[in-house]
């Protein structure tokens, strides 16, 4: 795993490791700058790590969910995020008691926006991959200077893979 640049911060995409494994790499190329993975074949736990952050994400109830981050072996939340009753968008605060609305862009869910409490965008991410699911992220300027955007990328991105997940679980009911 190599360093976050953030001068450098165009062509990240993420990559799931494999079709049948829940493991998820952050990339520049063939560099590594992050992972999430979950740490059971069952269940919401994950573990996220850049070189100098770690952080837990577990999603908590169920018919009124949410998400928190805390960093890793300590119990203190970081980030919470609450997502409306279709998923479609939710409410992201972290600690600092600064706020963030995530939601879907399009129809299709292909394309989620995370932005500020004006409507200024910060990350844009361009889902792709049917077996192995991934993402192109676009980093806005105002994402690019942001203090917490190792969290921002790795809480985002374990949103949206449990999204996706559920989404999965609703086709394959029908």
């Amino acid at each position: 795993m190599v360093e976050f640049d953030r001068r450098q911060l165009s062509g990240l995409e993420w990559h799931q490791e494999s079709a049948f494994g829940r493991r998820y790499n952050l990339k520049a190329g063939d560099s590594v700058l992050a992972e999430v993975a979950f740490v059971k074949t069952l269940g919401t736990l994950a573990e996220a790590r850049t070189t100098g952050n770690a952080w837990s994400f577990k999603r908590k109830g169920v018919f009124s969910s949410s998400v928190g981050a805390r960093p890793l072996g300590e119990e203190r939340e970081v980030a919470t995020y609450q997502p409306n009753w279709t998923s479609s968008k939710g409410l992201m605060r972290l600690d600092s008691g600064e706020e963030f609305q995530l939601r879907s862009a399009n129809f299709w869910d292909s394309e989620w926006l995370l932005s500020d409490m004006d409507g200024v965008a910060m990350l844009r991410f361009h889902n792709r991959g049917f077996l192995k699911h991934g993402a192109q992220i676009d980093i806005e300027e105002k994402g690019r200077s942001h203090p917490q955007l190792e969290l921002l990328l790795t809480l985002t991105w374990y949103i949206l893979v449990l999204h996706q997940m559920d989404a999965t679980v609703v086709v394959a009911g029908s």
